[in-house]
């Protein structure tokens, strides 16, 4: 059984402005107490950022802090019944400004922010593995985008045909030669 109402605690602390020594006399426990479970519940509670997003979105955001794949997260946060789909919405999620800074908030919450990824990317890259070092080394150049965006362009068949009729023809010169019998 908890020694402390939560709710109660954070409606203390927060909106009546209670020193911790007050809560803890209040609720018959040590100060150290109250400290450990303000700090408990600060963990727990989402960025200010999140408060932008919507229910589905924030699922996105959450999975993708898990550690998930964008189309893993879509699946999870839309319910998508096939992956095509789920691809689509994970990119478009990606790119939305809003969802990039929630996922960059709670990361940094967690304490794993951009700094500690990156130092971390580092150690990867130093490692005596090769393998590990290919691996980070490919993140890295997606982190910094040194790969070139693969552009595909898809030409229709009658986009050709016009092509092929504009193209200048060669002059013809046939010789007719009477063959006789």
């Amino acid at each position: 059984m908890k020694r402390v109402n939560d709710e109660e605690l954070k409606k203390m602390f927060e909106e009546e402005g209670k020193t911790k020594r007050a809560i803890a006399k209040h609720f018959d426990v040590s100060e150290q107490y109250i400290g450990k479970r303000l700090k408990q519940l600060e963990a727990f509670r989402l960025p200010e950022s999140f408060e932008r997003l919507s229910v589905k979105q924030k699922k996105y955001a959450l999975a993708i802090a898990e550690g998930k794949n964008q189309t893993d997260a879509a699946m999870t946060a839309y319910n998508c019944a096939d992956r095509t789909s789920a691809k689509a919405l994970g990119c478009k999620e990606s790119k939305d400004p809003d969802v990039a800074i929630a996922i960059s908030d709670l990361l940094h919450q967690e304490g794993i922010g951009r700094r500690k990824r990156i130092q971390r990317l580092r150690d990867m890259i130093e490692c005596q593995d090769l393998s590990i070092v290919g691996k980070g080394l490919d993140m890295a150049n997606k982190l910094v985008g040194e790969y070139a965006p693969q552009q595909v362009e898809i030409i229709s068949d009658s986009e050709i045909r016009l092509l092929l009729d504009n193209l200048p023809q060669p002059p013809i010169d046939i010789e007719a030669k009477v063959i006789e019998d």
